[in-house]
């Protein structure tokens, strides 16, 4: 595998965005999440970096994705929150984690939360 291909298997197919106390929707993050940018084919999408941050409370990937549509480089930033909720079934278990998930543009600018995974 090539590392492009590597650093494609780490990004989540999907996220969900709540829809308050209508539930779910899935979501693909096979996309360019770039204003004014309708890809949504992944053959068009190309990662290329990625930057891992890691303490207590959270791990963050940040994964830098090239559009090849509108030439645009935008960042999906993944943050794994280790400890949301202790287990009510086990006191052994380990606790509960969340996935979000954040788009950037090319400086490291927030252009919302898109889900969690």
């Amino acid at each position: 595998m090539t590392d492009k291909e590597e650093l494609r298997d780490e990004i989540p197919s999907y996220a969900y965005i709540s829809l308050a106390r209508r539930g779910m929707e899935k979501i693909s993050l096979d996309q360019c999440f770039l204003k004014n940018c309708d890809n949504d084919s992944s053959e068009l999408l190309e990662p290329f970096k990625k930057e891992e941050f890691e303490d207590d409370k959270k791990k963050i990937t940040k994964i830098h994705i090239k559009c090849k549509k509108c030439e645009g480089t935008f960042i999906l930033k993944l943050e794994n929150v280790k400890s949301v909720a202790k287990s009510t079934k086990e006191i052994e278990e380990e606790p509960l984690s969340m996935g979000l998930v954040f788009a950037l543009d090319e400086e490291g600018n927030n252009l919302g939360h898109i889900g969690y995974f």
